[in-house]
């Protein structure tokens, strides 16, 4: 995992790409946890940076609410957008008919930001947990899958050579390009048994782990990019989109404050969450200064500037978001048992980061390995002390 949003990436990722190696260390689940207690209060000062500026750029007092569950941001996004039409009336009504089909239990954590009015003018957004893993596997899944192939060709390439012919003139059956390509899946598999794989931190990288949605009309939205000159505000990338999801995504790289301001700043917090994660909140504290010196000295976020109108269709209309997600698991091109391995892996040590179990004795998903999603399941459970049931008629304890 390469998360730009974090101080501490490179470690972060450094660690990830030892247990995709299953090169294991004793303090493994310490330091991941620790990296995840400290980011998430950094990303509380970057979160208050944004809103500022928002506030100098709207020029009004922001009010805001944090809702956790898709259905609540839908409702607030209906009662407070401001803008009404035949198209936002049938957006609205199509909700109202059946609010079960806009996927209405699904967990976020998001920020409602609006005026005094209530106006709607920007959304926030810190990506779940399941959702960052699941970002990072296919990463992990399309650069093992390009390895696969590359190493699949070497072996067409042996065979043409073999027989007197170029490559592209080698004709293959289906039967001998298959086995090809299981057997350059086993000798990927093994590169992660010698621990010799090696995955460019470009591969891994994403950007949007904290993300904020301006609401404005278009005219408003143009003055956005004037953000770039801000002090302390660098505009990384900026990318425009058309069709059915309309909108501009920027890519802002912010500067924190020196290390010994935000070492004052993150004094002050309430550790409490590290009892819950395992560790000692005066530890954490004391730790403060030497995180915070240690890490990146700014982090990126994700800017997308929208229109009331286009933010209607991407949570009611034509380019909802989850609907697009759902496109993007069944567009991936590989699913076999190194692809799965990845996404099971990155999920065991995002749920070793937010649980109360700090320490465990190995990795116990291997890139090499075999698993169902029943065995995660199980492996997660204990992580947070749970044992699987014994099933519908276990009804009797177990004997002492």
């Amino acid at each position: 995992m390469y998360l730009t949003a974090m101080t501490h990436r490179e470690e972060l990722f450094d660690l990830t790409l030892r247990w995709l190696n299953d090169d294991f260390h004793p303090d493994d689940g310490e330091r991941i946890t620790r990296i995840f207690i400290y980011e998430s209060a950094i990303s509380a000062i970057v979160i208050e940076r944004v809103l500022h500026l928002m506030g100098r750029f709207w020029n009004t007092p922001l009010r805001t609410e944090r809702v956790r569950f898709k259905h609540e941001l839908r409702e607030r996004i209906i009662e407070s957008i401001g803008v009404r039409n035949p198209r936002v009336d049938e957006l609205v009504g199509s909700f109202h008919d059946n609010p079960k089909y806009f996927f209405p239990y699904l967990p976020i954590d998001a920020l409602i930001i609006t005026d005094e009015t209530p106006r709607l003018l920007a959304l926030g957004r810190i990506k779940r947990m399941t959702r960052v893993a699941e970002k990072v596997s296919f990463r992990l899944v399309e650069a093992l899958f390009k390895e696969i192939q590359a190493k699949a060709r070497r072996f067409a390439e042996q065979r043409a050579a073999q027989a007197g012919v170029p490559l592209a003139a080698f004709v293959s059956s289906e039967e001998a390009m298959q086995k090809d390509f299981v057997q350059a899946e086993e000798a990927v598999a093994h590169s992660f048994m010698d621990r010799t794989i090696h995955i460019a931190a470009e591969a891994l990288t994403i950007n949007d782990i904290l993300g904020f949605k301006i609401i404005a009309p278009q005219e408003l939205l143009d003055r956005i990019p004037l953000l770039g000159d801000e002090p302390g505000v660098t505009i990384a990338e900026i990318q425009k989109h058309s069709g059915n999801y309309n909108a501009v995504n920027l890519l802002l790289d912010l500067d924190l404050p020196p290390a010994d301001i935000l070492t004052t700043r993150l004094h002050g917090m309430d550790w409490d969450i590290a009892s819950a994660r395992g560790l000692e909140p005066a530890d954490i504290r004391r730790d403060i200064f030497s995180y915070v010196s240690g890490g990146a000295t700014s982090v990126r976020i994700e800017l997308i500037l929208t229109t009331p109108e286009e933010l209607m269709e991407a949570e009611f209309g034509r380019s909802l978001h989850e609907l697009r997600v759902l496109r993007l698991r069944q567009r991936q091109e590989y699913n076999g048992p190194l692809g799965q391995n990845a996404g099971y892996l990155i999920e065991y040590m995002l749920a070793l980061a937010s649980s109360p179990t700090v320490h465990v004795p190995e990795i116990p998903i291997k890139m090499y390995g075999r698993y169902l999603p029943e065995e995660i399941a199980a492996l997660k459970s204990a992580l947070h002390g749970n044992a699987i049931d014994g099933g519908l008629l276990s009804l009797q304890p177990a004997p002492r």
